[in-house]
């Protein structure tokens, strides 16, 4: 229960710290492509600024996040988990699709449905240098890890994957206000989350999940990108 309540602690101040960082783009219009870049980065650096904290607070060392530049497999790692992840949304997608289920958006997509469509182009090196690094930073790096100090490998990775989800929320009801399509959308991050998780436990290095996070998000902006084009 410590660890459980440890884990809901630094999940609750990773979204405090997001918002924190985010009050000074208040003064920056949020319709500028310069602006929108502003307040991604500042809520994505959150999640990293709460896990600094946590190294901080528990007296880790940097080696505790388990950074290191891939080797040969590492690669391998790295595409497969990718394309394992697109291929995984997009049967999720066919699922839902056939249930007639609703699916929430994510609000950080709006201004391109709105028409600002070259946000989605910014978006897609802010996928591979920020969310997708600070958001395993946090994820991965320490929630799952303090995790499995006190529980199972599976039962890590289904709680952090949990929290991963619930992150996602607010961005979701923003885009959608539909509890349903936010569960259906929360369902699918959770496995996009566990996905995450084994492929940590499987190479213990933070950077093949941090790139194939982003890489992921960065195939899905630049796929929105040119589909709005049409």
């Amino acid at each position: 229960m410590r660890h459980l309540g440890g884990a809901l602690l630094i999940t609750a101040g990773a979204f405090v710290l997001s918002v924190a960082l985010s009050l000074p783009a208040l003064f920056i219009s949020a319709e500028t492509l310069l602006g929108f870049t502003i307040i991604v980065i500042l809520s994505e650096l959150g999640f990293a600024a709460a896990a600094g904290v946590f190294l901080v607070v528990a007296h880790h060392h940097l080696d505790y996040f388990n950074l290191h530049w891939p080797a040969r497999r590492g690669y391998v790692a790295i595409v497969a988990g990718t394309v394992g992840l697109l291929v995984f949304r997009y049967l999720s997608l066919l699922l839902i699709f056939a249930l007639g289920l609703p699916v929430a958006g994510n609000a950080i997509v709006d201004p391109a449905l709105d028409g600002f469509r070259d946000t989605l182009l910014v978006l897609v090196p802010l996928s591979i240098l920020v969310i997708g690094p600070a958001e395993e930073l946090l994820f991965r790096g320490v929630l799952q890890r303090y995790l499995t100090e006190s529980f199972s490998t599976a039962s890590a990775i289904a709680l952090t994957s949990l929290l991963f989800a619930l992150a996602h929320v607010p961005t979701s009801l923003l885009a959608t206000p539909d509890p349903l399509a936010v569960g259906v959308a929360g369902a699918v991050l959770f496995g996009i989350s566990a996905l995450l998780g084994v492929l940590y436990d499987r190479t213990q290095n933070l950077v093949i999940p941090m790139l194939v996070h982003g890489l992921y998000d960065a195939v899905l902006f630049g796929t929105a990108y040119v589909v709005l084009g049409f």
